[in-house]
């Protein structure tokens, strides 16, 4: 989503809706109405989900905004091969040029399609996870078969997969934000919900999200749909070092102390970047903010650094997402760093039952 910062504040129920908003409440009843005969048609069995030959953990959100599903289908993923799961992700490949076909992003050894080729989310997950094979399609079963024939998995992780009820699943993560979990409480166009709130009650476990602890008002709406509060846990995107693009030179989060840095980003929360940054004891000197999935330009980074050296700047800070984008596109010696960040769950200990318990009876 390209919102302004009022409508998306309005649209995650940070600030009152506007007038002429209200508006669009005839197409959110309609949008919220298939979303739901969807899911009805699916868990009434009308319509039968395709079965992978292995394990099957989705991880997604009900809204339409950026909840952590990339770092979190990270640390699953971590997780399964800690325990000794084999393990494949299974991602979209979102505005990617090759989006829609099923293709090997990644056989675990190394990146096999570039960012452009397979989209961001896509080559930044296959980067983080040497030895996990990643595979892209919109057709998620698809993409589930070449990663069976291929890799022989004990279980795909489905990135993004809350939604896409066509395939069966093991385990439904669902994570929400901890101060927002509903967004405004209305279905898109009106709100950020991609389907009515009933459809949590899909979810096995839910994850919130976010630096703020969860409203007790929230937490009894979630709680509503039938999780209980063994089923929830917290989770934290933090840092954990800031990487030189052009170089691979990682440093640790002390050098960015009483720096100058213009930051950018084009991520679907922008405000999650901006807090972590202002934690880090830098000076802001500068920000710049692009749509989600942004296909930077040389023209852009040129832009951007006159931008950095005009505020005095005396480095570029991004996202480890758009970080996999820009390789290739810096000519200067300006120096652009990623912020390397992760995924810590505070109570991970119903996930790490969940997960034992899908692999008790050993190989698949």
């Amino acid at each position: 989503m390209n919102l302004s910062p009022n409508l998306l504040s309005a649209l995650k129920g940070e600030s009152p809706l506007p007038a002429w908003m209200y508006l669009l409440y005839p197409a959110s009843v309609l949008y919220g109405m298939g979303a739901g005969l969807k899911a009805r048609a699916y868990t009434s069995g009308l319509i039968k989900p395709k079965k992978l030959p292995c394990k099957v953990i989705s991880v997604g959100n009900i809204t339409a905004g950026g909840t952590g599903k990339t770092p979190m289908v990270i640390e699953i993923a971590k997780m399964l091969t800690v325990m000794g799961v084999k393990t494949a992700v299974l991602t979209r490949g979102y505005k990617g040029a090759s989006e829609g076909r099923v293709r090997v992003v990644s056989d675990g050894r190394g990146s096999v399609l570039s960012a452009s080729e397979a989209g961001d989310e896509p080559a930044l997950i296959a980067r983080s996870l040497l030895g996990v094979p990643v595979v892209m399609g919109s057709d998620r079963y698809e993409a589930g078969m070449l990663a069976w024939e291929r890799f022989r998995p004990q279980a795909v992780i489905l990135d993004d997969g809350f939604q896409h009820l066509r395939l069966h699943r093991d385990l439904n993560i669902l994570l929400m934000d901890s101060a927002h979990p509903f967004g405004n409480g209305h279905v898109i166009p009106m709100g950020y919900l991609r389907g009515p709130k009933k459809e949590a009650k899909r979810a096995d476990l839910v994850v919130f999200t976010g630096a703020g602890n969860v409203p007790q008002e929230a937490l009894e709406e979630v709680k509503s749909y039938a999780l209980s509060v063994s089923s929830m846990l917290n989770a934290k995107y933090l840092p954990i070092s800031i990487c030189n693009i052009k170089t691979r030179e990682e440093k640790p989060l002390e050098a960015v102390a009483g720096k100058g840095i213009f930051a950018f980003c084009g991520i679907a929360n922008p405000g999650s970047f901006s807090l972590i940054l202002h934690g880090l004891n830098g000076r802001i000197t500068g920000s710049a903010g692009f749509p989600d999935h942004y296909a930077y330009t040389t023209g852009d980074i040129k832009h951007l650094l006159e931008k950095a050296k005009e505020s005095g700047a005396e480095m570029l800070m991004v996202t480890e997402k758009d970080a996999v984008k820009l390789e290739g596109l810096l000519r200067d010696n300006f120096e652009v760093y990623a912020l390397k960040a992760g995924m810590k769950i505070d109570n991970a200990g119903p996930l790490e039952a969940a997960l034992n318990r899908l692999f008790e009876g050993g190989d698949e």
